[in-house]
């Protein structure tokens, strides 16, 4: 049985000693992107579709950014600059 939202989870742990991040989750659209990345092990399926998957990253092919935050008047300016580009190409 699939996992509802509350019970919904990943989780990476980084393993200093060897520089790999072992990764557990039950978020489908993680399972989507952690399946692109490296080697996952299945753990449950349904439908023949993962809902559990388990597996181990690279030191580098995890990042942490800090968050962007974009004021209004920035998306407005970010905004009119996509549509003068479009109609550029048009």
């Amino acid at each position: 049985m699939a996992y509802t939202k509350a019970e919904q989870e990943t989780s990476l742990v980084f393993d200093n000693e060897t520089g790999e991040w072992n990764v557990y989750s039950t978020v489908p659209k993680h399972i989507r992107k952690l399946m692109t990345l490296g080697e996952m092990k299945v753990i449950e399926t349904e439908n023949d579709r993962p809902i559990a998957i388990q597996g181990v990253l690279k030191e580098k092919q995890v990042s942490m950014k800090k968050e962007r935050i974009i004021s209004e008047e920035t998306k407005e300016k970010l905004r009119l600059n996509g549509l003068a580009l479009h109609s550029k190409t048009n």
